[in-house]
């Protein structure tokens, strides 16, 4: 009998509450709006949370894949790829693994349909589909029958693939590709989110011991894990094959290694995980300021609903059952606002997936408003009714509820100091929490800035760069693949518009190989890894890179492919700081393993050219080599004049005419790549954290606009009899605005308090220092402007009032 008492008394809460909350909807319509930005930013990010940190894969039982990771305990970094022969002696060996499986992406040429293309191709071993246990979407996928030496040749394609090439059409199914010159059937569609290492096409491969497959050196190795194995018992099982395979291969490990297991979750960058669960506590703040926004609104509503509870409580209310229909009203505000941010929260989830830098994230990552996203901004709803609910809702009952009932034979209702102590504190928090947000974001502009000013020693916006890569099956050595550049670099350079043409193996300030070096005759060995360039002459002068001593190598010596070297100038500093470095030797040991094995890798230094910025923010000792000693170099950067487009349209025509089924890929401008590459990081974190700040900074000053206006409001007798004893409009003005002032000096004080802690949490995030001068003055002289210019209409109002009229006022 009770349930059903409880129930029917929550129904006549509910509608109770829908009527009071239609009666005012100025006041319904800002709590609800204030709650739903915070629920919205709450859930958004939750959305990113869950698809990218907590749910990444579609894959079975995704917590048992465990890649088999080797380090160095000195720190100098680890692996989890390895040669198909010790991918074969780690999976016949251990005794942890279910089943092990092995994948290498390589660039796939489709030609035979068009125009030739470069696909992203995954060799992947014929139980990877098995040990991820993610069905097909059509067809089947691969077997391990297609594995055996006289089974046709198959693949499967990736789902964006099959819809972006071929529109979805399920009749792709039994079409033969000419892949790699191999035509192969499609046998199987794969669902949207197996996105196994982000691949257009999976192709079959079998490895057997001491037989080199084509386009495949090294693999990633993956494994299910047995049930119950631990990190010790890992560790125990592989030591001994690692032992083996570095006592057989030395060169392939550190001296000083340690081995173990590396979860498929722990393989995409932590960077990215870091700054999210950053961002997800900056919306935290948010919603704590969109909680005491609308804690305040109830606050000054409570005071003309005063008479209306103690009538209640006259005819028999209990303090708890008018406790529970406040608290009623706060949860259809609540609910409201879930429905609002969860709306604006679905919008705003593909500006905020678009943001997201390449590469940062799973492939297979699903941001999207579903089950669990919802379950959390139920959760979160309800918590915030409580949050912005309960205060206003125990002062209204704590007061003397006999006492507006005799105010209402003419005394005035006045606010009360503890009201009003509550409604300052809420506006000081509001004003702090929205300096934190507002301190994080000033860093991460700042960040941004400094980054975007960085010299990287070239100027990129007249750089067009595209990646020419050669399939091994019709250049499969050095010499096929010199002969092809060698012709078609002077083409490129007699194209109108181009100044000048350089090839490198990847380009700057991306990076690139990273070899260990040996200065011949130096007794100290410097075992840190020097960034290693391919380059043909001209490729100084087309990034404008300057030759401060000796000479770059020629045209003769790149054909030659003689053992020259160009290093710049903090390879000098580091290897070679007191000797002149030209004439001198360096050896580069790792050019004698495979896929290179160089007889002697020395090269003589004839030249020191000026330090570029590359691979980040600093200065790395970086060497010049003729490609054509490796003949690996694929990347063309054309410093060209007019429009990017037509020259790149005249680039890929002289291609095509030395071999028309060569494709040409990654046709961007330089600046487009840095833009993309360097500085999406940056700005994905300045525009989320900006966005957050400027909606918890609207809120703040909504919250003191409010709580000025309703003090103007409550003391208009006051301020009518200040004015009839004397006070002047002046004086009027600087009482109300002065309000206003102290509470935003006080918010800023302990916001700048709470900023110097919170601002820890971001130092591996900003380029600046945690403590920044300028960030901190900026936002908070940011936040007292736009503050002091909320007080002004109401301080403005107060002081134009009419004091006869303010002292006969209810």
């Amino acid at each position: 009998m009770k349930k059903f008492l409880w129930a029917d008394h929550f129904l006549q809460d509910l509608r109770y509450g829908f009527r009071i909350l239609a009666k005012t909807p100025g006041f319904t319509l800002l709590a609800v709006v204030s709650l739903g930005l915070g629920i919205m930013a709450t859930t958004a990010m939750y959305s990113v949370i869950h698809g990218v940190v907590l749910n990444p894969f579609p894959y079975r039982d995704v917590d048992t894949l465990m890649s088999v990771k080797v380090w160095d305990p000195g720190g100098r970094g680890w692996r989890t790829y390895y040669s198909t022969d010790q991918f074969l002696e780690i999976e016949a060996r251990n005794s942890i693994f279910e089943g092990v499986i092995a994948s290498t992406i390589s660039d796939v040429l489709w030609t035979g349909d068009g125009e030739p293309r470069r696909l992203r191709g995954n060799h992947v071993t014929t139980n990877t589909f098995q040990i991820l246990g993610v069905p097909p979407l059509l067809g089947r996928s691969v077997a391990r029958d297609d594995g055996a030496p006289d089974a046709p040749a198959v693949c499967v394609l990736g789902y964006r693939f099959w819809q972006r090439q071929f529109g979805g059409d399920p009749n792709v199914l039994g079409r033969e590709l000419r892949l790699n010159d191999v035509r192969r059937t499609v046998v199987g569609i794969m669902p949207p989110r197996f996105m196994w290492r982000g691949a257009d096409v999976y192709i079959p491969v079998v490895f057997q011991r001491g037989k080199a497959v084509e386009g495949v050196r090294y693999v990633h190795l993956l494994g299910r894990l047995k049930p119950g194995v631990t990190e010790a018992r890992a560790e125990a099982d592989l030591r001994p094959i690692i032992e083996e395979l570095k006592r057989r291969e030395p060169s392939e490990f550190p001296d000083r290694w340690r081995v173990g297991l590396l979860s498929l979750k722990e393989t995409f960058p932590s960077g990215i995980r870091e700054i999210l669960w950053i961002l997800f506590g900056a919306v935290g703040l948010l919603l704590l300021i969109a909680c005491a926004n609308v804690s305040n609104l109830l606050l000054s509503r409570s005071a003309s609903r005063q008479r209306e509870i103690a009538v209640r409580a006259a005819l028999g209310a209990g303090r708890g059952r008018i406790v529970r229909q406040l608290l009623t009203e706060s949860l259809l505000i609540a609910l409201a606002g879930a429905v609002l941010g969860v709306a604006l929260a679905h919008a705003g989830l593909r500006a905020i997936i678009a943001m997201v830098p390449p590469g940062t994230i799973p492939d297979e990552s699903e941001v999207v408003i579903n089950l669990p996203v919802l379950l959390f901004s139920v959760g979160v709803s309800a918590l915030t009714a409580l949050l912005f609910g309960l205060a206003p809702a125990l002062y209204a009952c704590t007061r003397d509820l006999v006492q507006p009932l005799e105010e209402a034979a003419g005394a005035s209702v006045g606010g009360g100091a503890r009201r009003t102590i509550l409604r300052d504190g809420l506006v000081v928090a509001e004003v702090a929490l929205s300096l934190v947000l507002l301190a994080g974001a000033g860093l991460m502009i700042r960040t941004l800035f400094v980054q975007l000013a960085v010299d990287f020693g070239f100027q990129p916006g007249r750089l067009l760069t595209m990646r020419i890569p050669l399939p091994e099956q019709h250049y499969p050595d050095a010499l096929r693949r010199n002969a092809f550049f060698q012709e078609l670099l002077p083409r490129i350079a007699a194209v109108p518009g181009v100044m000048s043409a350089g090839l490198n193996t990847w380009m700057h300030p991306l990076g690139n190989w990273r070899l260990p070096v040996e200065m011949a005759g130096s007794a100290e060995k410097d075992t840190r890894p020097v960034i290693m360039h391919q380059v043909n002459a001209e490729y100084p002068r087309a990034l404008g890179i300057q030759l401060l001593h000796g000479r770059m190598f020629t045209d003769q010596e790149v054909v030659r492919a003689e053992r020259v070297a160009v290093v710049n100038q903090m390879f000098v500093k580091r290897h070679n700081p007191d000797r002149d470095p030209i004439g001198r030797l360096l050896r580069l040991p790792r050019l004698q393993e495979p896929p290179f094995r160089l007889p002697d890798p020395s090269f003589q230094i004839v030249g020191v050219v000026k330090d570029v910025i590359n691979a980040g923010d600093q200065v790395e000792p970086e060497v010049y080599l003729p490609y054509t000693v490796t003949g690996r170099a694929d990347y063309l950067i054309v410093l060209a004049q007019g429009d990017p487009a037509a020259v790149a349209r005249a680039v890929r025509a002289q291609v095509y005419t030395l071999d028309p089924n060569q494709p040409v890929t990654n046709v961007k401008t330089l600046e487009r790549v840095l833009d993309e590459e360097v500085f999406s990081y940056a700005r994905f974190k300045m525009v989320l954290f900006s966005v957050f700040a400027g909606l918890g900074l609207a809120l703040a000053v909504i919250g003191l606009h409010g709580l000025i206006s309703h003090t103007v409001a409550q003391q208009t007798q006051e301020i009518g009899l200040r004015m009839a004893l004397g006070a002047g409009s002046g004086d009027i003005f600087r009482m109300v605005a002065g309000k206003g002032a102290r509470l935003l000096m006080i918010g800023i004080v302990i916001g700048l308090t709470g900023s110097f802690a919170a601002t820890r949490v971001m130092a591996a995030e900003i380029a600046v220092s945690q403590l920044d001068p300028v960030s901190f003055a900026a936002v908070s002289l940011l936040l007292f402007a736009v503050g002091l210019a909320a007080c002004f209409w109401p301080a403005r109002r107060a002081a134009r009032l009419d004091p006869m009229r303010a002292l006969r006022e209810e």
